[in-house]
């Protein structure tokens, strides 16, 4: 046990390991947030969960030393702390783990894990390269891990870099572990084993705070759930006396009755995103391949369906997609649109048949960040807006602000770059480039990854819409929950298509997805 939660044991005070009262800031017009109060017990995992925009990555922010708040306190052991940067944070005992790793790739294990205070062998001011290794090795153990900590954090997978920022922040001794996202690289198997880790060490006192859109890893990791919504706190709950649903509904302002995630989470009959009617064959492929990445595999794709193309991490599913898209070069293998076949040798040519692609990195491959929300819309649109050669910029303003309208987009305004939009809203903005373009089939890679439940509903609301008004949906996700609101579930591993599933057969709860996975 460390060495606070010793002395909140000894001295039987509820005080808490952390704590942040009536926390204000400010931005350019708006409050982001508005006298947030968290309270953290030493030795728990304390879950903080919002809507994207909420405020909660602004709190994390100050918590991280990343920003300063204009009002409030913090409070770490009982004793106020000022944090005017990451290295304050850090000093104090506040270490975070980011969803997007900051370990310097090229440096070893152990030299990642001592960054910043390598050992060294006095009186001559050289490193002692082996107690570094030795007691990073330590680090490891400590948490489960077995690693050659001289190789280059680079060689390993995602899953022992996390290990290693996870010994990295334990030995600095940290009071506080903020883990952001921590899971949504990670394949099932590594996430049962990071929750291990987290429960054993909160077990010995540590004290974390864990950020994640997940509400069954939530319940299944965390003792406290802390609810921000519109920047100020809503409420706090121990999960062992709510249900994920009380946690939503606090996140939204709102009950779920009715929406698509209650029925899942009710645990009865899993909702669907199509109709279950299709039409005839709209596209077929026959033996689509890339070399190395997706063996030769074939389907048809029907009107109105909602097809789930699912696998762990890495199993083929964005690869196989982006195939279909355009957006990769086959090796192998036929495509037919309609009956006739078609040669994709870039998105161009999919988008020129109707088909549009929402990838997977949105930031990277999404959109154009500097650009406004109204000419990102038009991008796959622009002969329909121009003539002789001139833009009609009036034409596309408004038709961006109908369709903004359309999808209820939180912005100010058409002109307001997609870079200042939440990640929700983001996802909505290239959706409705394809609802400018009156795409046919819709090609989402991970269409709700990073987002929150809200904007999670939204957007499952919306392809729900698009299959039920006659079009045609593509799913590919490596998240099972998501994966059992299709019509049809592919299931891949290793590159190759491993079993095909219809909606009634998957399980609520993903079973025999699941079972296909090894």
């Amino acid at each position: 046990m460390n060495q606070a939660a010793e002395a909140v044991v000894r001295q039987g005070r509820p005080e808490p390991e952390l704590l942040a009262e009536g926390i204000v800031k400010y931005y350019p017009g708006v409050r982001a947030l508005n006298g947030v109060g968290l309270s953290v017990r030493a030795g728990s995992i304390h879950a903080l969960a919002g809507q994207n925009g909420a405020g909660k990555s602004t709190l994390v922010k100050i918590l991280s030393g990343a920003e300063i708040p204009d009002e409030g306190r913090l409070l770490l052991g009982g004793k106020q702390v000022h944090l005017h940067s990451p290295i304050d944070a850090q000093t104090a005992g506040i270490q975070t783990i980011y969803q997007e790793l900051s370990l310097v790739p090229e440096l070893s294990v152990a030299e990642n894990i001592f960054l910043g205070m390598l050992p060294r062998r006095a009186p001559v001011p050289v490193v002692d390269w082996r107690q570094m290794h030795r007691e990073a090795e330590k680090a490891l153990a400590r948490i489960g891990f077995e690693m050659d900590v001289r190789k280059p954090v680079s060689s390993f997978s995602v899953a022992e870099q996390q290990a290693v920022e996870l010994a990295k922040a334990l030995r600095k001794r940290a009071r506080v572990i903020l883990l952001d996202e921590p899971t949504s690289a990670l394949p099932p198997p590594d996430v049962d084993r990071l929750f291990s880790v987290l429960k054993a060490l909160a077990q010995e006192g540590e004290t974390m705070i864990y950020i994640s859109h997940r509400m069954d890893e939530l319940y299944e990791l965390c003792d406290t759930v802390s609810v921000i919504r519109d920047g100020q706190s809503v409420a706090t709950m121990s999960t062992a006396e709510t249900t994920p649903a009380d946690v939503i509904s606090a996140m939204l302002g709102k009950a779920l009755k009715g929406s698509i995630q209650e029925a899942s989470l009710s645990g009865g009959t899993h909702p669907r995103l199509g109709t279950g009617e299709v039409g005839d064959v709209i596209l077929s492929v026959q033996g689509l391949a890339e070399t190395g990445k997706v063996e030769p595999t074939s389907l048809e794709l029907r009107r109105g369906e909602v097809l789930g193309v699912t696998g762990l991490v890495g199993s083929g599913q964005s690869t196989l997609v982006s195939l279909l898209a355009g957006a990769r070069q086959r090796t192998s293998g036929t495509i037919a649109f309609e009956g006739k076949p078609v040669n994709f040798a870039s998105p161009r040519d999919a988008i020129r048949l109707g088909i549009g692609l929402l990838p997977q990195d949105r930031k990277a491959h999404g959109f154009v960040p500097d650009m406004s929300v109204a000419d990102n819309m038009s991008l796959a649109s622009l002969p329909m807006f121009s003539r002789l050669g001139m833009l009609n910029d009036r034409r596309i303003g408004q038709t961006a602000r109908d369709i903004a309208a359309r999808l209820e987009m939180r912005i100010s305004g058409v002109d307001q770059s997609m870079k200042t939009l939440s990640g929700g809203t983001q996802q909505k903005g290239i959706l409705a480039r394809w609802l400018v373009r009156s795409a046919r089939i819709l090609i989402c890679d991970e269409p709700t990854r990073g987002v929150d439940v809200g904007a999670k509903e939204e957007m499952y609301a919306l392809l729900s819409d698009f299959a039920r008004s006659g079009g045609t949906v593509i799913i590919a996700s490596s998240e099972i929950s998501e994966a059992v609101l299709c019509d049809r579930v592919l299931v891949m591993a290793r590159g190759r298509v491993v079993a095909e599933l219809a909606h009634d057969d998957v399980g609520s709860d993903g079973a025999e997805i699941i079972r296909h996975f090894a």
